[in-house]
């Protein structure tokens, strides 16, 4: 388990990366940014509860073909070199029901990209509004 979009399948010495497509998770850590106490926080609980998942009924992890260029698929410039799937568990998209707990947004890519990725620092915000007295 990397995080809560991103898991690793198969034996150490042979292990592949897969990006979970169709929603996003929180940063812990990434070298694009600075991640914020809040953000690892939450990105934690969503790792936490997708390890809970996993562990919760029979998994079906269905490899897709990236947004990428194809020239890129494989490549750090695709995906950081991840494969893209889709992951459920029990018959039930993962991805969904990060989204309905609140631990992840959508994040759908189009045939040949994808959007920017989501402001974490402004969505937790407006979703956990300061309770400072002005």
């Amino acid at each position: 388990m990397v995080d809560g979009d991103t898991i690793d399948l198969g034996p150490p010495q042979a292990q592949v990366r897969y990006r979970l497509v169709g929603f996003d998770t929180p940063e812990t850590r990434t070298p694009r940014r600075k991640v914020s106490a809040d953000e690892r926080a939450l990105g934690r609980l969503a790792k936490e509860r997708l390890v809970e998942l996993l562990h919760s009924g029979p998994v079906d992890l269905t490899e897709i073909t990236c947004s990428c260029p194809p020239a890129t698929i494989g490549t750090k410039r695709c995906n950081a070199g991840r494969k893209c799937g889709i992951l459920k568990v029990n018959g039930a998209d993962v991805g969904a029901t990060l989204i309905a707990e609140e631990l992840a947004v959508p994040f759908v890519c189009g045939e040949t990209r994808c959007p920017p990725m989501p402001n974490w620092p402004k969505i937790i915000e407006s979703q956990f509004p300061s309770r400072r007295t002005e």
